[in-house]
């Protein structure tokens, strides 16, 4: 029973960690727009080409890709952990 017990809590601790990082992703992902607004004043009255190769822009647009890279990692990484709980749960079951 504690073995059960065990590989339980280490799925739904790995389940929530991986869904925590999906939240995490979906929130650092910015739209080129959405850069724009944040990175440049309100009055920059350029193209929006010449908008996007803006310093401010680029910085945010990079992180932003780099921490949704950052995160799916921890997501494979968490996904990794949770196989042998799932491999240790489907052998107690069988067993009994």
């Amino acid at each position: 029973m504690l073995e059960i017990l065990k590989n339980v809590s280490g799925l739904a601790g790995g389940g929530l960690s991986a869904y925590g990082a999906w939240v995490t992703a979906k929130a650092v992902m910015l739209s080129e727009d959405q850069a724009i607004w944040i990175g440049l004043p309100r009055i920059s009255g350029s193209d929006r080409e010449r908008q996007l190769q803006h310093p401010n822009v680029q910085n945010l647009l990079a992180s932003s890709r780099a921490a949704k890279t950052g995160l799916k990692w921890v997501a494979l990484g968490v996904a990794l952990q949770t196989v042998p709980s799932f491999i240790g749960l489907m052998q107690e079951l069988v067993a009994r």
